[in-house]
């Protein structure tokens, strides 16, 4: 049975349309890193995605929306990226401290997510929610509740020598996204990757055993 001639057309359109909004989410998310919401303006991001404002704003609603999108798309990105590379780790030690390498590497290569994260919310958590949307506020709360399963996990298996799962999982996550919000902020002449082994090492002396 042949698929209806409307519906590949609409088909076809959809995925147009996806690809248009990826598209402008990801020149949006330079504009927005390097200018932040404020200083940004839509006009200049259509004008870099070669669209027309009216094309822009036919696909959202206006700089908020297109704000939200950045954040939910990027930040949907590193959790995946992450998850992926910690859930190919079999040993529940290796995955919590593999969370700290994953996410300093990520960070460093989406530095537009984390210039926006750094200025709209000083590095603080409780502002996530005031700035960034409530859909990017659950993907920021899965992520750690996902971190904070590995760390029971490993509590399970005895690894974490007395201390509080959740406790550790916020404090792998505060630490690392406080040092890379300080680091985007003053970067100087070093990688932020290379503040991943200083990291580690903390939590790798919290692990040993006693």
């Amino acid at each position: 049975m042949s698929t209806p001639i409307h519906t590949t057309r609409e088909g076809r359109r959809e995925r147009q349309l996806a690809l248009r909004r990826a598209d402008v989410i990801a020149v949006a998310a330079s504009v927005f890193g390097e200018k932040g919401f404020q200083g940004a303006q839509v006009a200049e991001i259509a004008a870099a995605a070669e669209l027309s404002l009216n094309s822009v704003y036919g696909l959202f609603k206006g700089k908020e929306e297109l704000y939200e999108a950045v954040i939910h798309q990027a930040a949907a990105t590193i959790r995946d990226r992450v998850q992926g590379q910690v859930e190919a780790l079999d040993d529940p030690r290796d995955q919590i401290l593999g969370v700290i390498d994953s996410l300093f590497e990520c960070f460093e290569d989406n530095q537009d997510l984390l210039r926006i994260y750094a200025s709209a919310t000083h590095g603080l958590p409780w502002r996530v929610r005031q700035t960034l949307g409530d859909g990017a506020v659950e993907l920021f709360q899965g992520f750690t509740e996902w971190v904070i399963q590995i760390a029971t996990g490993l509590e399970r298996d005895g690894g974490i020598h007395g201390l509080d799962p959740e406790a550790l999982a916020l404090s792998i996550i505060g630490t690392v996204t406080t040092t890379a919000s300080r680091w985007i902020e003053n970067p100087g002449d070093q990688a932020l990757s290379e503040a991943a082994p200083r990291v580690r090492a903390i939590f790798e002396q919290l692990l040993e055993e006693k």
